[in-house]
């Protein structure tokens, strides 16, 4: 059985071009690996409500996908999600189909879910750690884990530490979405963890997820001569097509036009401008957007480190009279300043 493992797929319709490129680049990477069943691992979409265009959209993709697979397992990532109320109410359930009566065709899983069959245990998003800790605890360490959720250590897209579940809840191999940097370690240690590997995204989402790596993967059966024993070998793929966000100074874009140009991907290009900069070369870029940001003109060593003595400047009551007694208010002056007086002395 060949798996495809892909994860953090963000739909969006809301900039021009983006939805066709991200549909473009899933189904180029099914038809390079011909998979026999697919895992995706959550958010789908972008938004907690998704437009009828990325809803159709994946439709798109997985009406494809049913055609050459015998199964497509979806989880529910907190994007997919309706609220954060842990109900799992979500858009997927659309497409929710055929699994239950034939064990084949399109399986969305909005709670934690144990195939039995497959020795697998399917834990999508929660809010609330607790309920992710305890699924963990029930699963056999022979079974593997696909889960979008973070640990103790590791990022979110926005640079947070949003979850804080220890490693030593994970007790089985385990695969996870949610944490869009691909990280085979705690809290970005260099050594692979034994058990947990954050897949990442198959392409960037934002310009702070400029440069990184970006993979999917593929789980096939393989024979562990060591242990003598039936194994899962995991090949990571880098894809060749997609979007992307690259972040050069004005002075680098005329040595690194030919992979700025790249017409295999659907680029976001951030020029940066600095005080003295050159002319950015519009006429050389060939990008879906391009996006300019300024740096500050002034460096630290630049800026002034001037203290004053005393307070140069403070409110007092005569200004705040003034202020009131000029406001276009309904309320009285007198009830004003009351209540401006009771406001200062709780200070």
């Amino acid at each position: 059985m060949r798996t495809l493992l892909i994860t953090d797929l963000h739909l969006n319709s809301r900039i021009p071009g983006l939805l066709k490129a991200q549909k473009e680049s899933i189904l180029k990477i099914f038809k390079d690996e011909e998979p026999d069943e697919v895992i995706i691992m959550g958010d789908v979409f972008m938004y907690r409500k998704p437009s009828p265009s990325e809803l159709l959209a994946f439709k798109y993709v997985s009406d494809y996908m049913k055609k050459k697979t015998s199964t497509i397992y979806v989880l529910r990532g907190n994007h997919d999600s309706e609220t954060k109320a842990d109900d799992g109410i979500t858009s997927l359930s659309l497409f929710d189909e055929e699994f239950k009566w034939t064990g084949s065709g399109i399986n969305v899983i909005v709670h934690s879910w144990v195939d039995e069959a497959r020795k697998r245990v399917f834990i999508p998003h929660y809010e609330n750690e607790n309920t992710i800790i305890d699924a963990l605890e029930m699963v056999p360490e022979d079974y593997t884990v696909f889960g979008h959720f973070g640990y103790d250590g590791c990022l979110n897209s926005a640079g947070d530490a949003d979850f804080g579940i220890p490693l030593t809840h994970f007790k089985s191999r385990t695969f996870l979405g949610h944490i869009h940097n691909f990280s085979e370690g705690q809290g970005g240690l260099q050594e692979p963890h034994p058990t947990v590997m954050c897949l990442g995204t198959p392409y960037t989402t934002n310009y702070g997820e400029s440069f990184k790596d970006n993979f999917y993967a593929i789980l096939q059966p393989a024979w562990d001569d060591e242990k003598d024993c039936a194994t899962t070998e995991v090949k990571l793929r880098t894809p060749t097509s997609g979007p992307r966000h690259l972040v050069y100074t004005v002075e680098e874009i005329e040595n690194n036009l030919e992979t700025i140009n790249d017409s295999n991907f659907f680029t976001f290009l951030r020029v940066m401008v600095g005080a003295n900069h050159k002319t950015i070369p519009y006429e050389k870029l060939n990008v879906a957007y391009v996006d300019v940001k300024y740096a500050p003109v002034f460096d630290e060593e630049e800026l002034s480190s001037y203290s004053p003595d005393g307070e140069l400047f403070s409110i007092n009551e005569e200004i705040i009279s003034d202020y009131v007694e000029s406001a276009n208010s309904t309320i009285s002056t007198d009830t004003l300043m009351e209540g401006y007086r009771l406001l200062k002395n709780e200070d």
